[in-house]
């Protein structure tokens, strides 16, 4: 039976812990994620992350040896280790190499080029003896990239294609199996031989029996047989066809009137 005050909150008879029970629902504990191994990425902390990793790539770029996880932790103090988002971005970058069995990290260069004499070899072994963009070893292990080139272009082991300011673009190995050392008398005469003008070289050719190609020809003309300028075709008027013959007798400036009116 319920008392005066229970009906003056409202309750219509019910007992007061029955009147809560059903208005107030318990609460639900948020069942918490399964663990990632890329978590707290995004926003503020993934930032942070990514900082660390960048400094520790830098660092072993600097180290040019592995390193272990103790070791990277003395010169990065936040980097956590196994199963820290550090060490999940360490293991699945394109520019680090992981040893599992050691957990060691080293850096990889896209030319894993320590030695000028290194750098000589890979580029005798290009085929056809083709040539390296000078860019691209920016970040190998050589160092001063333009001056250990610069040193092997004195000692004639590359050559190199340069920009105007003399800096080296490309650079290939210098085949040496193609130079031959000419003779003082031999360039002494070659320096002697005159060059003639380009009219002057077409009479020389002529003389001689000799034909030009099309390009010299084209460029310089026969000198000894010069052919009048080709006269122009007349221009004709065009013939308008007329096809609407059946309107010739009609004059269309009138206005149409039918017949019988």
């Amino acid at each position: 039976m319920s008392d005066p005050f229970t009906k003056s909150l409202g309750f219509k008879g019910r007992s007061i812990s029955t009147a809560l029970s059903t208005k107030v629902a318990p609460q639900r504990t948020a069942t918490p994620p399964p663990p990632s191994s890329y978590s707290g990425i995004s926003g503020y902390d993934g930032a942070n992350v990514l900082t660390r990793v960048s400094e520790i790539i830098d660092f072993l770029k600097k180290s040019q040896r592995p390193c272990g996880v103790e070791e990277i932790q003395l010169h990065i103090h936040e980097f956590a280790g196994p199963g820290g988002a550090e060490f999940d971005h360490l293991t699945n970058n394109a520019k680090v190499a992981y040893n599992a069995e050691d957990q060691t990290f080293a850096y990889k260069p896209e030319y894993n080029l320590r030695t000028p004499e290194e750098l000589v070899e890979y580029l005798r072994n290009i085929p056809d003896y083709g040539g390296l963009e000078v860019k691209k070893l920016s970040d190998s292990y050589l160092g001063n990239v333009a001056a250990v080139i610069a040193e092997l272009r004195r000692k004639r082991h590359v050559l190199a294609i340069t920009d105007r300011d003399n800096r080296p673009r490309y650079v290939f190995y210098n085949c040496k199996v193609l130079e031959s050392e000419v003779s003082d008398e031999i360039k002494t005469n070659w320096a002697r031989l005159p060059v003639p003008e380009d009219q002057e070289l077409a009479k020389e050719m002529a003389r001689a029996g000799l034909q030009q190609t099309r390009a010299e020809s084209s460029g310089v003309g026969d000198p000894m047989q010069l052919q009048p300028d080709a006269k122009k075709p007349k221009k004709t008027a065009r013939k308008t066809r007329i096809t609407n013959t059946h309107l010739e007798d009609i004059d269309l400036t009138k206005d149409f009137v039918p017949e019988g009116r």
